[in-house]
């Protein structure tokens, strides 16, 4: 299987020829890039030409662009009910939204995959404070307002899902937030797990029980970077991975469109 990350939360994942994405986001950098100019970028198009997309979650950096992106496109995208509503009110069309919830199971080509209740990480004063005291946060006031709002817009209700993916022999598990469900059993030991790496002052001490109780064989990490100033911010990762890596388990941060075999 390949694996190719676009920023935020957006992935690709490529088996057989058919393309599954995930969150498809197209970063808003540098600060003041139009839709427009975002939507004609080669990372647009890469997200663009799939076979069907799955949503973890109904906040703005997760499902914004979906409806630009598919608007002339039949392809099939799987949510749960807010981020279905948001798509619907936003101009996608009820043929293409596909209603789904914890414990359900979907068949996409090669992929099986079962979906899991997840958790959102909580956002934290660390998080607050690193937004306000950077620079480019008082220099783009507009630009927070304008990401502020859309935060609004686009609620996430408690819905985040975690995903877990059969394909090739393979086990992977992607997550939409870094939380997991205290109510929920997840399976452990997969091959593979997705990591969003961004939410919290210390990201490294909040994944920190998700790692243990899952015990992955190797980490990617996602999210992690600073793909809708000034609201988010680049996140150092080093430490954690080479924490990871003397514990045994194989960890990295993903790069810009780069294609990871699995």
């Amino acid at each position: 299987m390949k694996l190719t990350w676009y920023k935020t939360a957006a992935l690709v994942l490529e088996e057989d020829g058919y393309r599954l994405a995930v969150d498809p986001f197209v970063a808003m950098t540098p600060i003041g890039v139009s839709d427009e100019e975002r939507y004609h970028s080669d990372r647009a198009a890469a997200l663009r030409d799939v076979d069907a997309v799955l949503v973890t979650h109904g906040h703005f950096d997760h499902i914004y662009d979906i409806p630009s992106l598919y608007q002339d496109k039949a392809v099939d995208i799987y949510a749960t009910l807010t981020p279905c509503a948001s798509l619907k009110a936003h101009g996608v069309s009820r043929e293409k939204l596909n209603l789904i919830a914890p414990g359900d199971m979907l068949s996409l080509g090669p992929f099986d995959v079962k979906a899991y209740q997840g958790r959102h990480c909580q956002y934290d004063f660390g998080v607050a404070k690193q937004t306000v005291l950077k620079k480019s946060t008082a220099m783009n006031l507009n630009a927070l307002l304008r990401l502020w709002k859309l935060n609004k817009a686009y609620p996430e209700n408690g819905e985040t899902l975690f995903y877990d993916i059969r394909v090739g022999g393979r086990h992977i598990q992607l997550m939409g937030s870094m939380g997991t469900d205290d109510n929920t059993f997840y399976p452990a030991g997969a091959d593979l797990l997705i990591l969003p790496f961004q939410g919290t002052g210390n990201p490294a001490k909040t994944v920190a029980p998700i790692v243990a109780a899952l015990r992955p064989r190797r980490i990617l990490l996602d999210h992690y970077d600073d793909a809708f100033p000034p609201l988010s911010s680049q996140i150092r990762t080093e430490d954690f991975i080479v924490r990871m890596n003397g514990k045994g388990i194989l960890t990295g941060a993903m790069e810009d469109s780069k294609a990871y075999e699995i």
